[in-house]
């Protein structure tokens, strides 16, 4: 019986739901911009400064005091019958009382090497000596955009390169952010091939690193794979040297005395919290937290189980450990035909799909598993449908889970 009372095999459902809900958000941390892209944003970003910080000019043109014509300079503060060249944006110097702009200003260039400004009329568009803009037009005044402390970014976001360059033109070096979860992933097999293709009675290795590139994808920090014999002494001492916040191996899930997995998490007095969901492919996954706090994922060896594992077990956990929340409901679309059958009748089926609008409908097409290790559907998919028990035929309407944004 799991932790959650929940005994024996789970429904894909519970198993998701148990894996969201088992883990508690991780503290806070500062991070620099540079490295908070993806992170949940824990502490709102508001504006450190008035927006504009001063009394700003709205165009381009002359910062102007008094009537005109008026002298150009550049000592401040202006004096009566006096601008300044002003560009957008620009602070004003003190005593200017508007600001005239460039296209209805005419400059005139005397022989002392000094420069006379007047304005145009608005009809003729001539000089006039007397035209000159309303008092304190042409001014942004401080604060006009946003007082300091507007709100900018909410707390709870993910961070996007936009909101990035948002907080760094408001001034900040770097944010508060929920601590992202670091994961370590432990591919177990003595048999397994690093390089090249499979030989010699060996299989190469097809998730070393799918399962880091799948914990990045859903915000966390994956170690890159360590590579161990399935041996229980390997797998104990790999356990207690990972320091990170979820472990997840692939490999010597199912039961038997061959498999080690299951006996090093009852050597560790491990709580159990999910052994074995009812679901095609991935029937093996399981979940365990270790007595210190941290998570074991059980993923099975075989690729396409395993990847039913990471969306099922991995994608939820993280959710829950980073802050982020997680899909109540996901997209639904029309099953254009019929999918594979699952191995038994109360299974759920995980099928790698692609998806198209057709006429006002998404339709789901179920793609074949074939191709090295089965995985040229899940590679060309776009979601995962998820089959419940009974369904699976050409019009049934399934929920799908998006690759690009499993989490």
């Amino acid at each position: 019986m799991s932790t959650f009372g929940l005994d024996g095999v789970l429904t894909w459902t519970q198993a998701h739901q148990v894996a969201s809900s088992c883990a508690q958000q991780l503290p806070n941390t500062y991070a620099r911009l540079d490295e908070a892209a993806g992170s949940i944003l824990a502490q709102p970003i508001l504006t450190l400064l008035d927006d504009p910080a001063v009394d700003s000019a709205a165009m381009n043109g002359y910062a102007v005091c008094g009537e005109g014509p008026w002298r150009l300079t550049d000592e401040v503060p202006l004096r009566p019958n006096h601008a300044m060249r002003v560009r957008t944006g620009d602070p004003l110097p003190a005593h200017a009382d508007a600001v005239q702009a460039i296209d209805s200003s005419a400059a005139d260039h005397h022989g002392d090497g000094t420069v006379s400004v007047v304005g145009l009329d608005e009809l003729t568009q001539l000089p006039d000596e007397r035209a000159r803009p309303a008092f304190g037009s042409g001014i942004i005044k401080q604060a006009g955009f946003a007082p300091r402390g507007t709100l900018l970014v909410p707390a709870g976001r993910a961070l996007t390169p936009a909101m990035l360059a948002l907080a760094a033109a408001a001034g900040y070096d770097g944010v508060e952010i929920v601590r992202p979860p670091v994961v370590g992933v432990i591919v177990l097999g003595k048999s397994l091939l690093s390089q090249g293709p499979s030989r010699d009675g060996r299989v190469r290795d097809a998730l070393g690193t799918t399962v880091p590139s799948f914990v990045a994808a859903c915000g966390g920090r994956g170690n890159p794979a360590v590579r161990a014999p399935d041996s229980a002494d390997l797998l104990l001492t790999e356990i207690d040297d990972a320091a990170v916040d979820v472990i997840i191996t692939t490999g010597s899930t199912a039961p038997g005395p061959d498999n080690h997995v299951r006996q090093v998490l009852r050597d560790l007095g491990a709580h159990w919290l999910i052994d074995g969901v009812a679901v095609t492919p991935g029937a093996q996954m399981l979940l365990a937290k270790l007595p210190d706090g941290r998570f074991l994922v059980g993923l099975p060896g075989e690729p396409q189980s395993a990847l039913a594992g990471l969306v099922t077990l991995v994608a939820p956990l993280i959710a829950a450990l980073r802050g982020a929340p997680l899909a109540r409901s996901y997209p639904s679309a029309v099953l254009f035909a019929d999918t594979l059958a699952t191995e038994f009748a109360d299974d759920t089926r995980l099928a790698p799909v692609r998806l198209e609008m057709l006429d006002t409908a998404q339709v789901a097409y179920p793609l074949e598993d074939d191709g090295p290790a089965g995985l040229t559907g899940w590679a060309r998919a776009d979601a995962v449908a998820m089959v419940p028990p009974g369904a699976g035929s050409r019009g049934d309407v399934v929920q799908c889970i998006p690759l690009s944004s499993p989490c």
